[in-house]
């Protein structure tokens, strides 16, 4: 049985209740799925089910949401004092915008990273991101982020902490580098917001476990001469390209397949090369982040001997809201794409569609017409 065949027997009972209780399925999971929608089914059937009479359970939660702060620890391991209702805060790392978009949805997002022609998807998933000030980056203004009056600052390292702590601003660093990593920013950033967060965050980081396991399940098996080896980065024809340490590399493996780059062991970042070396690699596939570059590669002379080019192996890489490869939560698509790009046989049942339309409505709270679906999928901008 297919693993798409085993997900639609396994959602039957899901899709019974949440129509049934009229609840979205973004909606159907901030409830707690199964359980919440049979709830809401339960309220919908009459006003006549027993109440609690909690007296000593309603003045406990009332003396919690009255206290003023609450403490986080953030990725790097700092100990954060954070207000418990957050109503404005700032995203200084442009990949965790994404995360907020998830979580909340960019409600009271006062600065960003981010900025409409570079992340143009992102802007359209999420209006609210249109409130926020583009200011980190080059053109940073410390006192104009001030300005703003942020009641907290996500970002990816701990150089602001200091300079915004003596304006009562505290930092979060929610840096993540690796798949684990990524579900305890999650895990944070829900922690900071609060509300449905939590909620949306666990759904998440389960169904992100779920792509993984099932996709390992497929690809563990094979052998060394069975893996293609993959070469991928943000511009593969300018030889930007990703090395090992990185949570491309993470996804290449559970994927099935080999980093071609062996030598880059820089972590999150790339690394430039030659095309020398990039022949020498030889890669069975190619998988860029631009998506005219394609046709660039495939047309080129100078790449016409390499295995990827040869046997027209060559990708590119779907981009949304955010990359799908790295750092933003559609890594949890970038998986299952992968996978059945590099072994169609083995995922043919899979319905990368769907599965696309699925998680926009679910995780980001939007509608993606076919449309919309053809050119994420092809890293296009928005029509």
């Amino acid at each position: 049985m297919g693993q798409n065949q085993r997900n639609a027997n396994n959602e039957i009972g899901e899709n019974d209740v949440r129509q049934a209780s009229g609840l979205s399925r973004r909606d159907f999971l901030r409830g707690g799925g199964l359980l919440g929608g049979l709830a809401a089914m339960g309220s919908l059937a009459g006003c006549g089910g027993l109440q609690s009479d909690s007296t000593s359970d309603a003045g406990a939660s009332e003396d919690a949401s009255t206290a003023a702060t609450h403490t986080v620890t953030d990725m790097g391991g700092t100990e954060v004092e954070l207000p418990v209702e957050i109503t404005q805060y700032a995203d200084g790392w442009f990949a965790h915008n994404e995360v907020s978009i998830m979580l909340n949805q960019a409600q009271g997002m006062v600065a960003t990273h981010c900025d409409p022609k570079s992340f143009p998807w992102m802007y359209q998933v999420a209006p609210n991101m249109s409130q926020a000030t583009t200011m980190f980056g080059k053109d940073f203004n410390y006192e104009d982020l001030v300005a703003l009056e942020p009641q907290v600052v996500f970002d990816s390292t701990d150089d602001l902490r200091d300079k915004l702590a003596s304006a009562g601003i505290p930092l979060v660093n929610c840096m993540f580098k690796t798949f684990d990593e990524m579900r305890q920013s999650v895990t944070l950033t829900a922690e900071v917001f609060g509300g449905d967060a939590p909620t949306i965050a666990q759904n998440y980081v389960a169904e992100l476990d779920q792509a993984l396991s099932d996709t390992k399940a497929q690809t563990d098996g094979l052998t060394d001469d069975e893996r293609p080896s993959v070469l991928h980065g943000n511009s593969v024809y300018t030889l930007t390209l990703d090395g090992t340490g990185t949570i491309i590399d993470n996804w290449i493996e559970v994927a099935g397949g080999r980093n071609a780059n062996t030598e880059s062991t820089v972590g999150n970042a790339q690394a430039t090369f030659s095309l020398e070396q990039v022949i020498g690699w030889n890669p069975d596939v190619i998988i860029t982040g631009k998506a005219d570059e394609v046709d660039q590669i495939l047309a080129d002379e100078a790449w016409a001997d390499i295995s990827a080019v040869k046997s027209g192996r060559v990708y590119v890489n779907p981009k949304g809201v955010f990359g799908w490869d790295r750092y933003g939560v559609e890594e949890l698509l970038q998986i299952q794409w992968a996978a059945a790009t590099l072994h169609p046989e083995l995922f043919s049942d899979l319905d990368m569609r769907q599965k696309v339309s699925d998680f926009y409505a679910t995780y980001l709270d939007y509608q993606l017409t076919d449309d919309e679906i053809e050119r994420i999928l092809t890293a296009q901008d928005p029509a």
